[in-house]
């Protein structure tokens, strides 16, 4: 389903984008064009090495297709998001990051500029390697939360901006599939017979102006290669997430009041679960017994124990998180690359300094 920006203020539009999101873990946000879209041009031409004045020759879907230089395509593997583009993306985005992930929010430190264009081998692996092929490559099935290399959120929120509009290498997705817990650390071909279970997936096309907002848990990749240049700009949104060294920032009332409040209101696990973990980390009791497996309120139980000093008694958690019946990699996959990480006390005690005062700071 497609959702306006002006309609993602506040009110109805707002909700029905949130219960589409519950549901079907994406959906697609157009009227971008004079706002977020252009936010990443300048990061991206500097990456390029070009002028911003010379970007839109680049965007263009019908130029040569080009195997980037190595050096170019590590600098688009991880750019740098500045102080100044985290401000103004969720100056752009407050009302929509406060109903997804809650009043508490991590913007990822980095993010990658995606120039698919040429013959490049498959990508199937997260992270970035020596050669840095993940920014032209076609990837293959994967979900963004079990690719990582450290723990982070299954409620994490990404953002695929499209720079220019190609119906070449389009996003494909599998709707309702980040309800099926964890599912592949190994990456799937898109004709692999197992993704028969999760039903008929949705390609979407760039289309300038346009972004994607999907869960971490959902099931995607990029598909359909062809000859036009498709460009695009991906960066991540994690509720407060004491794995990661990045100071929070409050996008609403964080007071632990409000957050009690906003859980009790809150409807489904794709919703709920950004406010338990940020609760749990808060030191709040957000244990739930009856939480399903495959359900991603398993990790907030996780965090219940984990963050108590009990790694032992949080491991369970973590394990039932696995679909042994659906996925690819037995629980030990994750659990011995998840389990025992560190937690950043620096970004905790942040967090408790924001929710101890009524802060409506971007």
């Amino acid at each position: 389903m497609r959702f306006h920006a002006r309609d993602l203020t506040g009110g109805e539009g707002l909700e029905r984008a949130a219960e589409h999101y519950e549901e079907q873990g994406f959906f697609i946000l157009d009227g971008l064009d004079s706002t977020v879209t252009p936010l990443f041009r300048p990061l991206l031409a500097k990456s390029l090495g070009v002028d911003p004045s010379d970007l839109e020759r680049l965007l263009d879907p019908e130029s040569e297709p080009v195997v980037l230089p190595v050096e170019v395509r590590e600098r688009l593997s991880r750019i740098e998001t500045t102080p100044e583009l985290a401000g103004k993306l969720i100056a752009q985005l407050k009302p929509m990051l406060k109903r997804l992930l809650g009043p508490i929010v991590h913007v990822s430190s980095t993010f990658h500029g995606q120039f698919k264009s040429g013959e490049v081998k498959l990508v199937d692996h997260g992270g970035y390697g020596k050669e840095f092929y993940e920014v032209q490559g076609q990837h293959l099935i994967h979900q963004d939360f079990t690719g990582a290399r450290i723990p982070t959120s299954p409620a994490q929120l990404t953002l695929w901006v499209a720079q220019n509009t190609s119906p070449d290498w389009n996003i494909r997705l599998f709707p309702r599939s980040h309800s099926a817990g964890l599912l592949c650390n190994q990456w799937l071909a898109l004709d692999d017979p197992r993704l028969q279970t999760f039903g008929t997936p949705v390609d979407v096309a760039a289309t300038r102006g346009s972004a994607v907002v999907f869960n971490s848990l959902l099931l995607h990749a990029s598909s359909n290669p062809g000859p036009r240049r498709r460009v695009s700009c991906d960066i991540r949104f994690f509720p407060l997430c004491g794995f990661l060294p990045s100071t929070p920032r409050a996008i609403g009332d964080a007071t632990l009041a409000s957050m009690r409040k906003a859980l009790a209101d809150a409807k489904g696990p794709t919703l709920t679960a950004p406010l338990r973990e940020t609760l749990a980390y808060l030191g709040e009791d957000v244990l739930d017994e009856t939480v399903p497996p495959l359900s991603m309120l398993n990790w907030a139980n996780y965090l219940h124990h984990y963050l108590r000093g009990h790694a032992d008694a949080a491991l369970p958690y973590m394990e039932r998180f696995v679909n042994r019946d659906r996925g690819v990699d037995a629980p030990h996959a994750y659990t011995s690359k998840f389990h025992n990480v560190p937690i950043h006390q620096e970004t905790i005690a942040h967090a408790r300094r924001l929710s101890a005062l009524d802060l409506f700071t971007a």
